[in-house]
């Protein structure tokens, strides 16, 4: 019964983005390949547009993680 739910609701999640990006199961039947286009093109459109954000955030969370890193490592090694 779980697993009847669980394919119904990713059912509904699938459904929903790709009524959003407005492919109709129509087109995926009948126009594979312009529809594959049209994903590809989604995403280059999408990358695109993250990619700017993606840079602004590497230069605070980056410095911040090797930090985190150095401390972790630093605390598990053993006293000399």
């Amino acid at each position: 019964m779980g697993w009847i739910i669980r394919t119904l609701v990713l059912c509904f999640v699938v459904g929903f983005v790709l009524s959003f990006l407005n492919i109709n199961p129509a087109s995926i039947l009948t126009n594979s390949w312009q529809t594959i286009q049209d994903i590809a093109a989604l995403l280059v459109e999408a990358g695109g547009w993250a990619l700017p954000y993606i840079l602004i955030g590497a230069v605070v969370v980056v410095p911040l993680s090797l930090l985190g890193l150095i401390l972790r490592w630093n605390r598990s090694r053993p006293p000399s």
